[in-house]
């Protein structure tokens, strides 16, 4: 079976160095409209779909931050559907009544200490015994033996 060669062109149809080059040619043509623009009037390459002159271009398409373009209904910044948006915010407020405030001093620290007293008093609390009770065990046992029984126990939180 004889092997066919093929030539290698020295440049693309149309290009002004081509040897087969004729000017005004549909090649040429084309050619010189996706190559040749005089500075600054293009911000784009030919074809590229930001070039104003390409057909179904998304100047128009308004960007706003965290939306997508291309699926507005989306929730912002997420990017969830809906159904799904509407299910975390109502996870989240169900969760709203639980949250404490983080006991804080006044120079912007965690008040660990009152952490800590706080965690032995619920701990006390959820195993039946009143807040005076409570109390007055932290008192007597001090919080470190309370909470190392909460520890030894494995309750959490």
């Amino acid at each position: 079976m004889a092997t066919q060669l093929t030539q290698e062109r020295d440049f693309p149809l149309g290009h002004p160095k081509a040897a087969d080059y004729v000017p005004g040619s549909p090649d040429a043509v084309e050619w010189a409209r996706k190559h040749i623009h005089p500075a600054g009037t293009r911000d784009f390459p030919v074809d590229h779909i930001k070039a104003c002159d390409t057909k179904g271009n998304t100047n128009h398409v308004q960007i706003r931050p965290g939306i997508d373009p291309a699926n507005p209904d989306l929730e912002e910044f997420t990017g969830a559907t809906p159904e799904v948006a509407k299910a975390r915010r109502d996870a989240y407020l169900s969760q709203l009544p639980k949250a404490k405030e983080t006991p804080t001093l006044e120079d912007g620290r965690v008040n660990v200490a009152q952490v800590a007293h706080d965690s032995a008093l619920e701990f006390l609390v959820s195993n039946g015994h009143t807040d005076e009770e409570a109390e007055q065990i932290i008192c007597e046992q001090g919080v470190d033996k309370v909470l190392a029984a909460k520890h030894t126990l494995g309750v959490k939180g």
